[in-house]
């Protein structure tokens, strides 16, 4: 059966923008970080954890940290820095906490960094119409607002709440994600969705699995970081589960804060950083030691730690740890040696340092 509908091939204006090998081997200037080894510009990220690990909070940190242009977490390098930022305008799109609150947070935040009352720190809170990335027209109302304000530096907060009639966990967030990546692609900033974790944690041994919803959320995303907090801890740790770039350090946070006086509301609010030294776990130090004695595989290195720690922990336990130390904080890194053997070495520290 012949198709209803003819196409006209040679007089059709052409909608695909074809590149070639001239287009890749042109100059170009070097990828813009807003958040150095973090953020970059024209990218999709996700940050995501348990529900009460304050992820809302530390990103909004971080965008009184950019506006400032005052590094993020200070005092969690070893030279007492922070991680550095690019000064640049902010927006944030609050879908989840409402006025008050989001007024609340980013006074506290912009005081402590004693920024004035017109600095580019721009924010909507629970918007009419609804936002809904999967909508054209709210598409470009965002890119509307992206430009007109300048930002550089976008949060979305959060996934959940902007996916319209469309499940999370249904392959049709693909379509979701590649409406948000074309807001990052045509406004050229740095487009951060928060999100949250899978009920439970991951319930498997890879990190990313973590991540709630449809596999095509993490398969768009050029850096998704996972935080997480213990109970009652003003501690956060941040580690990278998915990246297109450079290596992404973990790093550690600390909540401080101060109250108006005579109430329980914020005066001030910051994050600052901290440095994980060794004496905080025996099996990280037993696991350094040894590979400061050189490279091999993973099996003997987990015997080897087994037995500096005469049998006190498991070889599960330090297996696991070997696994998170690759993955995840990746101090250790894995090359291919004879016979395809993985071999283990600690990567130079140059490498997870700012």
């Amino acid at each position: 059966m012949e198709p209803d509908i003819e196409y006209d091939v040679v007089n059709e204006e052409p909608q695909w923008d074809i590149r070639t090998l001239a287009d890749a081997y042109a100059s170009r200037p070097p990828t813009e970080y807003i958040v150095d080894k973090f953020f970059a510009t024209h990218t999709l990220n996700v940050v995501y954890g348990a529900p009460g690990v304050m992820k809302s909070l530390v990103m909004a940190d971080l965008c009184a940290c950019v506006v400032a242009g005052a590094d993020w977490l200070p005092g969690v390098n070893n030279n007492g820095a922070g991680i550095p930022v690019k000064r640049s305008p902010v927006f944030w799109l609050d879908m989840d906490n409402g006025t008050r609150r989001t007024d609340e947070r980013f006074e506290a935040l912009g005081r402590a960094k004693t920024l004035d009352e017109d600095a580019p720190l721009y924010y909507v809170s629970m918007p009419n119409p609804h936002y809904d990335a999967g909508s054209t027209d709210e598409n470009l109302r965002l890119m509307q607002v992206i430009s007109g304000t300048g930002a550089r530096l976008v949060v979305i907060d959060n996934l959940g709440l902007v996916t319209g009639e469309i499940e999370e966990n249904s392959a049709k967030m693909a379509f979701i994600m590649g409406q948000l990546r074309t807001v990052a692609e045509r406004t050229g900033a740095a487009l951060v969705v928060i999100h949250h974790q899978r009920k439970g944690g991951a319930g498997t041994s890879r990190a990313g699995d973590a991540l709630r919803g449809h596999s095509s959320i993490e398969a768009a995303l050029d850096l998704a970081l996972h935080i997480v907090r213990e109970p009652n801890s003003s501690e956060i740790t941040i580690k990278s589960t998915k990246t297109r770039g450079v290596d992404v350090p973990t790093v550690t946070g600390v909540f401080n804060f101060t109250h108006k006086p005579g109430t329980n509301d914020l005066q001030t609010a910051w994050y600052s950083g901290r440095q994980v030294i060794r004496g905080e776990n025996p099996i990280r130090d037993a696991i350094l030691d040894v590979l400061e004695e050189g490279e091999m595989t993973k099996g003997m290195l987990a015997d080897r730690v087994h037995d500096a720690l005469r049998g006190e922990y498991g070889i599960n336990k330090i297996r696991n740890w070997i696994g998170e130390m690759i993955e995840v904080t990746k101090e250790i890194e894995v090359n291919t040696g004879e016979r395809g053997a993985q071999i283990l070495r600690l990567k130079n520290n140059e490498n997870i340092r700012f």
